[in-house]
This record gives structure tokens, C-alpha cells and sequence, in this order.
């Protein structure tokens, strides 16, 4: 059946038919709803037990005191009956590394204990809880027979094995970065203006309206982030207006880049755009990272979030053949995915990401971070960068479970996270930050 899944800080409804909604927790909290009688259901996937702030700008599904509500009130409006309601609950995960700031903060633990009270309020019986624990699982809902399963997560196994993976020689994987599809003109140059930090409003607006597509994207979002429905934008100077020059740079600089970034779609990604999802998450991340802790221009710390798997583009062509094997390989206790990569193909993700990057002529501080977001403390040229870009990493693929096989080694998060000095009550923010910016991105909005 066709599975369907819930990006965090978001939720669908659905009436009976032959479909599955899904969606990968951590310490996120994912709660189905489904009546019954009337036939019709839902999931939403939460991050967090309370708005990070009183700001209006977080989206509501974040946070189970404001997304609990909407969820349930959005079901009584397509025919269900809260009386008839019934729940499922799980999630609320303490995981490794997170859990290093997640234990001050138990954000996990508390999302759970809020939705229990606000489903206790409302009268909702509550059939299957299973939170807490120190693993991920999936949480899904069958859309036929209202089935809640709910199980640990694990990257999928090969369904099949093979026995003719060659491992590439140096000079094929050199010819397949000289192939591989050019970066957009548009995104080269937005990141020389935020690396020469020279750009100006007038600058950007005149790249943006040569790119059609990416024109009517920025209108779209402008008018999706708008309180006031009467006022809709229909050019791009007037969105760029109300999203703001440093917002619209960072929202034009995603949106050139998805379809590169999307044409990994077999080994690494488990879904379709998994790999530009984590990229956003990570991008998001690391640009608020940077604000928060003024260690690096937050403009070129999402700039380097948003490119650093980009080596994943090239390896994912052979990861066809490979994955049987690459998938053993990460079965072996203690190994990662850096060295799985150095087995199976000789190079891993960083260093082919850093060959492009330097290919296509990319500022020497952007190919380092590249090079070494997995191994930060070897970066010279810009080491703070690199420390953001790999907490950020480590942080997105904990809340971007499902979407791409990212099995990182864990053991530079408390030197990173020294070296950034990163306050972790500021972390439910960063959370909500980074769900909002990779929901409106990865959806168009």
C-alpha cells in the first residue's frame, strides 16, 4: 500500500482507503487519532510539550499544548466525534547524542506527559501508549482497518543481495564528479554574495526574477507565512518586502538546490527527498546555531548545513549495487557511516562532497566544512564553522529519523558542542526553528 509520512511539526487526516500514514520518532511524539464509526483518522508528529516562546511566528503542530488542540478539532470537523475518538501514543525517546542536552531538558518526556493530559481533558481514551526508552521506533496508522503499529526503527534491509558491486577506481569516481548535473547558476551566486557578505536586497531581487519557478515559489511562501488573507503578494518585489533580504537569500539558496540535491534518491535517501529534508533541517540548524551563539555569519553557517552531503550525490549512483553490502557493513558493532563508505567505495560522502566542492570552484572555508562535518576538530580555516555544522548534523538526523541513512559517529558532539558554547535552553527554539523553515521549504508552503 502507498505509505504516506509525517514530517515533524505537521499532521494529516485521511477518511478509509488503502493507504498508511507513518512517521519516525525520536524523542518527537507521534499521536493517532482515528474514529471509528465516521472513518476517519490522523497522526501528527510533535516536537515539543509547549511553544518555545509567545512568538507568533512558530508554527502550532510543533508543540502538543497548541497542535494537540488543532489535531483534534480538525478530525471533529471531517465527521469525527470526540466522544468516539481513540489514541495512540509513542515517542518521547531519549537518543544518543541529543540526549546529552534532551536529559537537562527531557523535551521528549514532557511532549508525552502534556498529550496524555490534553487527551485525559478531552475525554479521549487512550488505547496503546508505548514512550520513553532510549530507541527510535515508527509509529503508523493503517487507513483500512485503523490499525496503530507501532516498532522500533532500523534502516531497511536489502530485499535482495548481489554479488556484482565493483568497488569504483579513482578515475571513475573522478569521471562521475566531472558528470554529475552542474549547481545552479542562481545558488552559485547567492553563495559568493553570502561569502563576499557584500550582497545587497536590489542584487538578490534581480536573481530571483530570472528563475520563474523559483519566482512563483518565493510568492507562494510569502503569501503562506501572511495573517491577513486580503492581502496577497503576486510579484516578487513586494514578497521579498514582507520575507525580509536574509530570509528570502537563505529560501532562494534552498529552493535552487533542491532538485540537485534530490537526485540522491536510492541508497541514501528511505524516502523520496530525504536527503534534502535532513539538508534543510541541518541548514536551519546550523544558521540559528550561529545566531544564538555568535561563533560564525549565520548566512554561511546555513549555507554550509544545506551543502554538507552534497559527496552523497555522487556516491548514491553506486549505492544501487552496493547497498546489500553497505547495509552489512553497518550491522558491524562500532562501525559508522563514514566507515562503511571507506570500505565499499575507497571515499566517503565528505571527501567526494569536498572534490565537488572545490570542482565547482566553492570558497575554500565552504569545501573545509564539507570536508571535515563529520571530524570537526581537523578544520583550520574556519573550525567554529565546522563544530556548528556537525552538532547541527547530529541534532537533524535525531529529528529527521526515516529520511536518510545517517549513522554518525558521536564522538566529537561534547568537544563541538564546548567549542560553540551552546546554551541548551535555548534548544526547544532551535527545534521549532528548523521544523518551520524545512516544512515551508520541502513543501513549497
Amino acid at each position: 500500500m502507498r505509505t504516506h509520512t509525517v514530517t515533524s511539526g505537521s499532521y494529516m487526516i485521511s477518511r478509509q482507503k488503502p493507504e498508511i500514514m507513518q512517521a519516525y520518532l525520536g524523542s518527537c511524539v507521534g499521536v493517532t487519532l482515528f474514529d471509528l464509526k465516521a472513518g476517519i483518522g490522523g497522526l501528527i508528529h510533535l516536537l515539543l510539550p509547549e511553544p518555545p516562546s509567545e512568538d507568533l511566528t512558530w508554527d502550532p503542530e510543533v508543540s502538543a499544548v497548541t497542535g494537540m488542540p488543532i489535531f483534534i478539532d480538525a478530525l471533529c470537523k471531517q465527521g469525527a466525534r470526540k466522544e468516539r475518538l481513540q489514541a495512540c501514543i509513542a515517542g518521547g525517546a531519549l537518543i544518543d547524542p541529543v540526549s546529552l542536552a534532551d536529559l537537562r531538558l527531557d523535551i521528549g518526556g514532557r511532549t508525552a506527559e502534556r498529550v496524555q493530559q490534553i487527551l485525559q481533558n478531552e475525554r479521549i481514551a487512550i488505547r496503546q501508549i508505548e514512550v520513553g526508552g532510549y530507541f527510535s521506533c515508527c509509529i503508523s496508522l493503517d487507513l483500512t482497518t485503523w490499525e496503530t503499529k507501532i516498532e522500533p526503527f532500523v534502516i531497511p534491509a536489502p530485499k535482495t543481495a548481489t554479488d556484482n558491486f565493483c568497488r569504483p577506481t579513482a578515475e571513475k569516481l573522478d569521471k562521475a564528479i566531472e558528470e554529475i548535473l552542474p549547481i545552479p547558476q542562481t545558488a552559485l551566486k547567492i553563495i559568493r554574495m553570502i561569502n563576499d557578505d557584500s550582497y545587497s536586497f536590489k542584487e538578490v531581487s534581480r536573481e530571483v526574477l530570472q528563475d520563474q519557478v523559483l519566482s512563483a515559489r518565493i510568492i507562494r511562501i510569502s503569501n503562506s507565512v501572511s495573517n491577513n488573507s486580503g492581502m496577497k503578494v503576486s510579484s516578487v518585489e513586494k514578497a521579498l518586502l514582507r520575507i525580509g533580504d536574509k530570509h528570502l537569500i537563505l529560501l532562494a539558496l534552498s529552493f535552487s538546490l533542491q532538485d540537485f540535491i534530490s537526485h540522491a534518491r536510492q541508497g541514501y535517501s528511505l524516502c523520496k527527498g530525504g536527503i534534502f529534508y535532513h539538508s534543510v533541517w541541518t541548514a536551519g540548524v546550523s544558521g540559528k546555531l550561529a545566531e544564538l551563539t555568535g561563533k560564525a555569519h549565520p548566512d554561511q553557517a546555513y549555507t554550509a548545513g544545506l551543502l554538507h552531503d552534497i559527496g552523497k550525490v555522487i556516491l548514491d549512483q553506486y549505492m544501487n549495487k552496493a547497498y546489500p553490502l553497505f547495509y552489512r557493513q553497518l550491522q558491524i558493532p562500532g562501525n559508522d557511516l563514514a566507515a562503511a563508505e571507506k570500505t565499499l567505495f575507497g571515499i566517503t560522502h565528505s571527501e567526494a562532497g569536498h572534490l565537488l566542492a572545490c570542482r565547482w570552484g566553492m570558497p575554500e572555508f565552504l569545501s573545509e566544512t564539507i570536508l571535515h562535518h563529520h571530524e570537526p576538530d581537523k578544520a583550520s580555516l574556519n573550525p567554529y564553522l565546522a563544530h556548528l555544522v556537525h552538532v547541527a548534523d547530529l541534532i537533524s538526523s535525531r529529528f529527521t529519523l526515516g529520511h536518510n541513512v545517517n549513522n554518525m559517529d558521536t564522538s566529537h558532539l561534547r568537544s563541538s558542542l564546548d567549542a560553540i558554547d551552546f546554551d541548551t535552553g535555548d534548544f526547544p527554539g532551535l527545534l521549532a526553528n528548523a521544523s518551520n523553515e524545512a516544512f515551508a521549504i520541502t513543501n513549497g508552503r
